[in-house]
């Protein structure tokens, strides 16, 4: 999976995220910059750093890896400093899920459930989105 690396609210480049047996492998690229760049995540518990990138050349980069524990819950982005400025506000799209059973968001306003994408796939009148940094399937309901 992909998440996108923030810097001022604005994107700056991508992390993936690769499962390796209990861990979770994170890689970020980034063009080469002054000074030292430190890299935190944005998860459903908050902010947790990640590591400081290291210059090769053109490019900074980062390798980690992470067990579940370490993690903040679910992965949202990356950013290049923590807090509430660092990252884009929510779109109002995104802002009205409400999480139900079993991983699943519902949209009362617009008669919207979403179903986690890995769990099925998508039939006549269903959609993917992503919310929140994860693959959702939407349906009308």
């Amino acid at each position: 999976m992909d998440y996108p690396i923030y810097e001022n609210g604005r994107e700056i480049g991508r992390l993936s995220a690769r499962e390796d047996g209990l861990y979770t492998v994170f890689e970020a690229v980034l063009r080469a910059r002054e000074g030292l760049t430190k890299l935190y995540l944005l998860g459903e518990d908050g902010w947790r750093v990640l590591g400081v990138m290291e210059p090769r050349g053109e490019t900074c980069r980062l390798v980690r890896r992470l067990s579940r524990a370490a993690l903040p819950g679910a992965i949202r982005c990356a950013a290049t400093s923590p807090g509430a400025s660092a990252v884009p506000e929510k779109r109002a799209e995104e802002a009205a899920w409400v999480p139900g059973v079993g991983g699943t968001l519902r949209d009362a306003r617009r008669g919207l459930v979403a179903f986690p994408a890995r769990l099925r796939a998508p039939g006549k009148g269903a959609r993917i989105a992503l919310i929140d940094g994860k693959e959702y399937i939407v349906f009308r309901w």
